[in-house]
Formats: C-alpha cells, structure tokens, sequence
C-alpha cells in the first residue's frame, strides 16, 4: 500500500512573526500654534501671503481630522503645496505644515504620494530643529508615515532611524530633568521607531545603531509611562529579527519585559505581552523568561479581563507549547483548562484563535492530549469549525485537531463531537486553500481509525474530497485529501463508494501531474482501490495503464513504489496484461529488479512478471529476452543467505525477505512453465543452486510452496535440469518437505519429485533418502 498515516508535527505559532503597528499621533490646535499665535507672527515677521499659507495650513490640520476630508485635500492638490512649504524659515509655518502632515498621512494614498512628492528627506531633515516643538511634531510624522513598507525603507535611506536614536540619546538620558515635552518626543521617536521596525532592513539598522541597548536601557531607567510603554512596543516589532532577539535577551530585556508585564498598568502589561510574544520564538528567551517565573504570569493573564492581554499572552504560551518541557509546565499550571475556557462563545475571535494556536501545540504532546479530551476541549473545539466563523481560526481549529487526531482516544471523541463532518464542511465553501489543507490534514488522521473510515463516507466525505482533487491548484490540500483518500481506500466499502464516485478518472489525472508528491499519492490510491476488480477493469478502461508503467521509471522511489505496488492487482485480469504487455512494462519490471533494492518494490515487480508469463509463451519468451530470468536469480541470490546464521538482526531480515523470495520463486515457475528455452537460461544463470537454498524446511510455508513448485515447473521435461537438482543437493530438501505439516507445500515437493524420479539415478537416491517411504505415508493421510 501507499504511505503510512504520520502524526503532523507540531503546529505553526499563530501570530508570532506578526509586527506591530503602534498606535499613531495626530495633530490638533494644542499642539500647533494657534491662530492668535499666527496672527501674531504675522505683524512682527511674516508679509501677508505668509501668514496666509500658515493659517490655511493650520486650517487643512483641523479639516483632515475627518477621513473624508484627508481624501479631499490630496484630490485639491494640497499635499504637494503642503510639502512645499516644509522648506519655510518660519518655525510657525514649519509646525501648521507638518500637522497637517500628520493626520493626513494617515491616509494610505496620502502615505504614499508624500513619499512621491520627495517629503521625507525634507521632514527628516526638520529633526536638526534646534526647536524641540518642531523636532516633536516632526517625530510624529514619521510614525504616521512608517505605515507602509516603501515609507519605512524610505525614512531609512533619508537617515531617519539613524536621526531617531540621536533623539533617544539625547532626550532619553535626562533623567529627573526631563520635561514634558522631551518625554513626548522620546515616546513619540520609540513609537516611529516601532513602526519602523517592522521592515527588515530597519531591523538591522536599529541594532547597528546601537538602538536595542538605548530602547532597553529606557524600559528598564525611565519613570514616564508612556516611554515605558513604547519601548516595550518598540521591543515587540524588534524580536520580529533573530539577532534583534539574542541582543535583547543578552542585555537582560527579557527579565524587565516580564516585570512590566505583571505591572499593575495595564498599558505596560499589554505592551510587555507583545514583545514576549515575538521573544518567545527562540529556546534561549524562551528559557530566560521562564527562570523569571514567565510561564506562570502568561498562564495567569489568561483571566485577565482585557481580551488582547489575554490574546497575547495565549499566543506567547503557545510557542512555549512548541517544546516539550514547557508542554508540561502549562499542563502542571492548569494552563490547559484555561485556554480551553476561552475557545467558548463570547470570547473575541482574535483571542480564540491565541488560545486554539496555543491548544494545536499543546495537542502534540499525549498527556496533554488526554487533558484536552477529558476536560472537553474537543467539544469546545469543533464548534470553531463553523462556517460563519473567520476561516482563519476555523484552520487553526483544523490544525489542533489533525494533533488530536493522532490518538485514536481523540480521534473517536472528535467523530462523536461531529467533528468529521464538520471538517468535511470546510473542504466546501465558504472555504480557502489553508482552510481545505488543514481540515483534510485532520481529517487523514482521523481515518486512521477503522470506524471513522466508515463515518467520513457515511457523512459525504468522499464527494468533498474528490471536488479538491477537480477544482483545486493548491498542492498541499490535494496530498492531504489524497492521503485522506488513501487511508479510506483501505476498506470494501469505502473502495466501492470511491470507485462509485468518479473517483479513478480524477487519479489518473492526477498522475500527469507537475508535483511529485501528488503524483505518488495518487498513484498509491490507486493501488488500494485496485483490490476491487472493477477498479481494475476501471484503471484500464480510463486509459491508466500506460501512465502508471511510466511512472515505473520514476527519478522518485516513492513514485515506483506506489505505481509498481498496484501492478499486482491490475494483472490479475486478462484484459490488463495484455495492454501492459503491449505498453511494454517488461523492460521497466526487469530493470526494477537490477536497479531497487526495496523489498516491497522487488515482491511486487517479481510477482507481477510472473502474473504476466502466466499461460503465455510469448510474454515467457519476451521476459527471458529482456534478461528477466537473469534478474529474478540474482535477486534469489543476493537475499537468500549462504547458510543459518546465531544473528538475531540477521534472522529478523531473513524473516522479512522470505515473501520476496516467494514471489521471486512464483514469477520464476510461471516464467519457465512448459518453456524448454526459459529453463535452460534458468539453469545457465545459476537459478537452480538458487532455488535448492531456499528450501529448508525451517522457512515459511509460502516461500516452500513457491519454491517447491518453482522446482517442478523448471524441471518438467528437461533431462538436464533433473540432473542439475541432484548434482546441486536438492533432492534431500524435497524430500524433507514430504514431512512437512503444510498440505500446499507436500503437494508441490510430491510434484517436483514425480518429475525428478523420471531420471533413473534420481529415482536410486530418492529411495536411499527415504523418499519412498514418505511417499507411502501420505498414501495414509
């Protein structure tokens, strides 16, 4: 058969490589100079047209508040007039413009045409304001405009992350003498700074900057909330980069993400939450968080009132799930019971989809399984499944119980929960390609076990399954359904209600696929749902022989061993081996058997040349042309041992080779039956002294009865080969097997014998062996 059904491993971590879009500014008249302001300025300094642009521009401030009109000032053209004012000598001006600048960006087309309009080297350039009212507002605008991928490399190449450290440096290390306005522009460079972050470029740019110690250092020194706050922000988009985080961890700001994280604040504890989270990603912070008790504080947020501490913290806790020491600590926490509790109705969706994530890792993991189980997760789960949820947390469900699944406990509690046919529900629309890859993964597990085969076609399964295979492009999602299918192919009944269902056109349709894995899985279906004979009669009539001899020589081993396993079967029918004889299969058998060295691959090549030779002399003749003979000997000779060996390893793989040798044996008697030529080839390539080390009477009773007959049909009517048999000892061994308890193989060594003792020197040593005296026995039997 096909492949066997493995346990998927453990669960991707919902949302631990997602970044953080820190919360943005805007501009407002509190912040920005007034209007009076602006009249002022005007008399001492400014001409008229002047103070007209400033006020206009503190007027667009106010109106882009609203999103319609942040629309409507891009379509006026008043960007690009905004952006040319930034180069004004009026600070007044410089401060309207740039508020204006901040609400409108965060418009993601004003985002864009700011970038355009060549704004962002000139804002950057503002933060060389000696006017710190000018470096705040400037500060601001960066974080609206860090929205996109394409302003962040932007601000980057302008030097503004190097120009934002500057600002932590030297605002952040003023201690008590800070004032308002510095602490402002500290939380609002560490909120650009975090926006920023989430490019990867930015990544290294804030670490070579030596921007990971400063943002560590203000978690850990500064007394401003808000700093706080958005350090650990910061932190979060940071630990999204691998070095980002070893560099964190090293300068102990794991240990004081956790301390903010149990703060009473929940502000702090939020944003402690979320650079944890992406921390967690790593064995060596995963370690350093747990030493500062980090596990449990995570496990206790999980009844927090606020849904997006409990969200982050369930999706920390589930890359702690990813390892099994920390499995067991959330299990010993009573973690399971409460991240179960939150997969209930009247959670967010968003903190569902932490929770179940978190439960997928931990669903890996037996005794977890079994928590799960007794505690009703299950129940609790396949709800998840339903379709008028978000399709992501209905994959995530999918996923945790492809995990679950594995036990057959589980898989049971799953099928009376209706979980399989929820699961075939999400193979239907509503739908997507992850949704229809997991659910099939789940439910490939599930069929596993025997009556949940019977339960997935009971409920519509197959139909579902086969509408992946017709409509679907998504490689992943058509191996699991094929898989599911495989699994399912194992019984009648579900044969029959697959065949039934279109089932074998689609296959060999699949099997001129561009993808190997589905090819080989294809072709392994294919193989179980031949134990039918009307698939087989099916196979050939929708044109799948040829498909499948090509897949014989395969670059995959996978690919022949599935496609060659279903050879067996085809050719018990007529009809079929003669296409395969016309498609010409001999030559790729043959070469199967000098080229693999797997047993299964070996039995099935061996015994299907031996179902094609079978009454046919010219498939006989074509075999022994082809070098079949020669090669079915070698394979006899190279696995049969020399003698009885006291290895224990040695006896096991005698014990697993000896089918193949029955089969070997099998292809050789059909292959030289009533054939002169084919015998003495046989006898010339040394198969005879082959045959005879197979025979002791210790082997397994197929392998006797084969060889046995293998004897009789290459020495029935051939003077030669009688004499060959005696000359090679095998006269002894036949003669033992008169004696043995096996009907079948008495029958077939009485046989070989009659043919044997038409040689007078034969008939002389099978009576001084005793042959004659177990003769008469079996008269009696």
């Amino acid at each position: 058969m096909g492949d066997n059904v493995s346990e998927p491993g453990v669960g991707s971590r919902p949302a631990s490589g997602q970044s953080m879009l820190s919360q943005l500014p805007t501009g407002n008249l509190a912040h920005m100079s007034s209007l009076k302001n602006s009249a002022r300025a005007k008399k001492s300094s400014l001409p008229a047209r002047e103070c007209l642009k400033q006020t206009a521009a503190n007027v667009l401030m106010q109106l882009a508040i609203d999103d319609d009109n942040k629309s409507a000032v891009r379509e006026a053209g008043g960007l690009k007039k905004l952006v040319s004012l930034l180069s004004s000598p009026d600070t007044e001006v410089q401060l309207n413009v740039l508020g204006a600048l901040t609400n409108l960006a965060l418009n993601h087309e004003n985002k864009a045409e700011i970038r355009e309009l060549q704004a962002i080297p000139r804002i950057v350039n503002l933060l060389d304001s000696e006017d710190e009212l000018v470096q705040e507002k400037v500060v601001e605008v960066i974080w609206n405009l860090a929205g996109n991928d394409e302003n962040r490399v932007a601000v980057l190449y302008a030097g503004g992350v190097k120009k934002l450290l500057d600002i932590l440096q030297t605002y952040g290390g003023r201690g008590v003498e800070q004032t308002e306005r510095g602490a402002n522009i500290v939380a609002c460079a560490l909120g650009a700074l975090a926006n920023l972050s989430i490019h990867p470029e930015n990544h290294s740019a804030v670490r070579e900057g030596g921007g990971i110690k400063r943002v560590v250092d203000l978690l850990n020194g500064s007394e401003n909330p808000r700093i706080k706050e958005r350090a650990a922000n910061c932190l979060e988009n940071l630990a999204l980069d691998r070095e980002n985080r070893e560099a964190i961890r090293q300068l102990n700001g794991s240990a004081a993400l956790v301390r903010l994280f149990v703060s009473e604040t929940e502000d702090w504890t939020r944003a402690a939450a979320g650079a944890l989270k992406n921390l967690s990603v790593d064995e060596e912070s995963k370690a350093e968080i747990a030493r500062q008790d980090g596990v449990k504080a995570l496990v206790e947020m999980l009844n927090h009132t606020d849904m997006i501490i409990v969200g982050k913290s369930a999706e920390c806790l589930g890359n702690f799930a990813s390892e099994a020491t920390y499995r067991s600590v959330i299990k010993d926490l009573n973690g399971i019971q409460s991240l179960l509790s939150l997969l209930e109705t009247g959670t967010p969706d968003e903190a569902r989809l932490a929770a179940a994530g978190a439960v997928l890792n931990l669903a890996v993991d037996d005794e977890c399984k079994d928590v799960i189980r007794v505690m009703d997760g299950i129940g609790k789960l396949v709800p998840l499944l339903n379709a008028s949820l978000p399709l992501t947390l209905r994959a995530v469900t999918a996923m945790t119980l492809t995990n679950l699944g594995a036990q057959e406990e589980c898989a049971q509690a799953i099928s009376t929960a209706g979980g399989v046919n929820a699961l075939i529900q999400c193979l239907g629309k509503p739908t997507d390609d992850v949704l229809q890859e997991k659910a099939a993964s789940a439910l490939w597990n599930l069929s596993a076990v025997d009556s949940v085969k019977a339960t997935i076609r009971k409920a519509g399964g197959i139909p579902f399954l086969l509408s992946v295979f017709e409509f679907s492009s998504f490689v992943p999602a058509i191996e699991n359904c094929l898989g599911t299918m495989l699994s399912l192919a194992e019984t009648q009944e579900n044969r029959f209600a697959i065949s039934q269902a279109g089932a074998v056109h689609l296959l060999i349709n699949l099997l001129e696929s561009e993808h190997p894995t589905i090819v080989e899985k294809a072709a392994g279906v294919i193989w179980n749902l031949s134990h039918e004979e009307t698939v087989q009669n099916s196979v050939r009539q929708l044109g799948g022989i040829r498909p499948l001899i090509e897949l014989l020589s395969s670059d995959s081993a996978m690919i022949r061993f599935n496609a060659v396993g279903a050879f067996p079967l085809l050719t018990e029918q007529e009809d079929n081996v003669n296409e395969a004889y016309e498609s010409d299969i001999i030559g790729p058998l043959v070469n199967l058997l000098a080229t693999e060295t797997n047993v299964l691959v070996l039995q099935n090549a061996a015994q299907t040349l031996g179902n094609i030779a079978e009454s046919n002399p010219v498939h006989q003749q074509a075999i022994a042309e082809a070098a079949g003979l020669r090669r079915l000997v070698e394979v006899l000779v190279n696995f049969a041992p020399e003698g009885h060996s006291e290895d224990l390893d040695a006896q096991q793989n005698w014990a697993n080779t000896q089918e193949l040798l029955a089969k070997v044996s099998f292809a050789i008697w059909l292959v030289c039956q009533k054939s002169e030529g084919n015998q003495l080839i046989f006898s010339e390539v040394g198969g005879v002294q082959a045959l005879i080390r197979v025979l002791p009477d210790t082997n397994e009773e197929t392998l006797l009865e084969m060889a046995a007959g293998a004897i009789c049909a290459v020495s029935e009517g051939n003077a030669a080969i009688k004499d060959r048999v005696r000359e090679e000892g095998g006269l002894e061994p036949l003669i033992a097997l008169l004696a043995h308890s096996c009907d079948s193989v008495k029958l077939n060594a009485a046989k070989a014998l009659c043919h044997l003792s038409e040689n007078e020197e034969n008939r002389r040593i099978i009576r001084e062996l005793g042959g004659l005296d177990r003769l008469v026995e079996l008269l009696s039997q």
